[in-house]
C-alpha cells in the first residue's frame, strides 16, 4: 500500500525533524527521482508531504536534478511528476550541456536570490560562468526546445517500459524493472532470487561475463550491479531504442547461462 508507506515515512521524517529541532535544519535535499540508486519514483503523496513539512517548520526544500533535469524523464524537471511540488532550490548539470562541456546550475526562488544579492558570501568558483560552457549550454537548450526533445523522451517512455517488461519476462536473472520517460533500470538476481551482488565490492564471475557480453554486443552504460541503468540519448528513435534493448537481451542470456538459469 503506497499511501500507507508514504504516511509512515512522513511520520518518521517529522519525528526526526522534531528530535533534531526545526531551527537546526537548514534544508532537506533529495533527488526528485532517485538515479544511481535504481530509478525510484516516490509513492503518491510522499513528496507533497515533504513539501508540507518543510513549509510547516520553515525548512528549505532542495531538489537534486543532476540526472533527471532537462527532460530525461519526459518532463523538463523531475519534480514536475509530483503535483503541486515546487522546490525552493534546484540543482542540475548533465542535461544542461549534454555533457559536451562541464557545467552545472543552481536555481532558486526569488526571495533567496534577492537575499544573496544584498547579503553576499565570500565564496566563488574559478570557472563560474565560463563563456564557452555557457555558449554550449545555450545552444543545447535551444536545440532541446526547438526539437521537442522532452516530448520525444515522453513519447518513448511507453516503448522503454514495454522493452523492460519483455526483458523481465524473458530472463530469470532479472527480477523487475521500471522506467520514467527515457530513464530506466533493471534489477539483477542470482539463482536463489537474491540480488546478484552488493552495490560495493568485487563482481562475481557471472557478472564479469555479463559485462563483457554487453561490450561484445556494442552496449555501453551505467552497469552497477545489482542495477543496470538505461539512459539513452534523448534524441534516440524507437528503432534505435529497441535495437539497444535487443543487444542488452543478448548479454542477459549470457548471464542466465552463467547462473545456470533456464529461460522461461
Amino acid at each position: 500500500d503506497e499511501a500507507a508507506a508514504a504516511a509512515t515515512a512522513l511520520a518518521a521524517l517529522e519525528e526526526q525533524i522534531l528530535l533534531e529541532g526545526p531551527g537546526e535544519i537548514a534544508a532537506i535535499m533529495f533527488e526528485s527521482i532517485v538515479g544511481a540508486g535504481g530509478v525510484l519514483v516516490a509513492p503518491d503523496g510522499y513528496m507533497q508531504g515533504v513539501r508540507a513539512l518543510c513549509d510547516k517548520y520553515g525548512i528549505l526544500l532542495i531538489a537534486d536534478e543532476v540526472m533527471v533535469g532537462f527532460g530525461r524523464t519526459g518532463k523538463f524537471w523531475g519534480f514536475q511528476h509530483y503535483d503541486g511540488v515546487v522546490p525552493d532550490i534546484v540543482t542540475s548539470a548533465k542535461g544542461l550541456s549534454a555533457a559536451y562541456m562541464p557545467l552545472s546550475v543552481v536555481g532558486m526562488r526569488k526571495p533567496i536570490k534577492e537575499f544573496f544579492e544584498t547579503t553576499p558570501i565570500g565564496w566563488g568558483a574559478t570557472y563560474q560562468g565560463h563563456p564557452v560552457a555557457l555558449a554550449c549550454a545555450y545552444e543545447c537548450i535551444k536545440f532541446l526546445l526547438d526539437n521537442d526533445v522532452v516530448g520525444n523522451a515522453r513519447a518513448l517512455g511507453d516503448v522503454m517500459q514495454a522493452e523492460i517488461a519483455r526483458i523481465v519476462d524473458d530472463h530469470p536473472c532479472v527480477r523487475q524493472g521500471r522506467a520514467v520517460g527515457l530513464f530506466g533500470c533493471i534489477d539483477l538476481v542470482d539463482a536463489d532470487g537474491h540480488y546478484i551482488q552488493p552495490l560495493q565490492g568485487p563482481s562475481p564471475d557471472p557478472v564479469v561475463k555479463f559485462k563483457q557480453a554487453l561490450v561484445d554486443n556494442g552496449v555501453y552504460g551505467l552497469v552497477r550491479p545489482p542495477y543496470v541503468h538505461c539512459a539513452p540519448p534523448l534524441v534516440i528513435n524507437e528503432a534505435e531504442l529497441k535495437d539497444g534493448f535487443s543487444r542488452v537481451s543478448n548479454a542477459l542470456a549470457v548471464l542466465d547461462d552463467a547462473l545456470g538459469l533456464a529461460p522461461p
